[in-house]
């Protein structure tokens, strides 16, 4: 059976908050997850046979969204899904008349950026000590897909 996405919900979202802490280092609260699952934000979640494999978060303001969160089953991992997210939200932002993509990731996440360079995001910016981590604060690197 293929994977299948869904929109993903307050009333759906247990499982995904799941993996919204497991897929971060410094993760959001419940209250802060739930938010971003109501306007003007959207989001998917993408399931087989009823088992969680990722999601993603999108907010939209005007004719822009930024990518706010995707996430794959660590136990899912390599295998694709990423990919098929990212995918699935630029399609979604695409049907909406989406002029342009933002983006931020950890400049340590080299698997994630090559998956954006691949789609074709280019880095606007470096963000200096943005993110919490193990050893401080690391870089955010800012991303742009344009649309159309």
């Amino acid at each position: 059976m293929n994977p299948v996405f869904s929109p993903l919900t307050p009333q759906n979202s247990d499982p995904y908050f799941e993996l919204h802490k497991l897929g971060q280092f410094s993760p959001w609260s419940r209250k802060i997850f739930e938010d971003c699952l109501t306007k003007p934000y959207f989001a998917y979640s993408l399931d087989q046979d009823s088992q969680p494999l990722g999601y993603y978060i999108g907010m939209t303001v005007l004719d822009e969204v930024t990518l706010m969160d995707i996430v794959v089953s660590p136990s899912h991992q390599g295998k694709g899904l990423g990919k098929s997210l990212l995918q699935h939200f630029m399609s979604q932002c695409d049907q909406n008349n989406i002029q342009q993509i933002w983006l931020e990731v950890r400049e340590s996440n080299a698997t994630a950026i090559d998956l954006y360079d691949n789609a074709g995001f280019i880095l606007v910016e470096q963000r200096v000590n943005y993110y919490p981590s193990v050893k401080g604060k690391e870089d955010a690197l800012i991303m742009c897909c344009y649309l159309g």
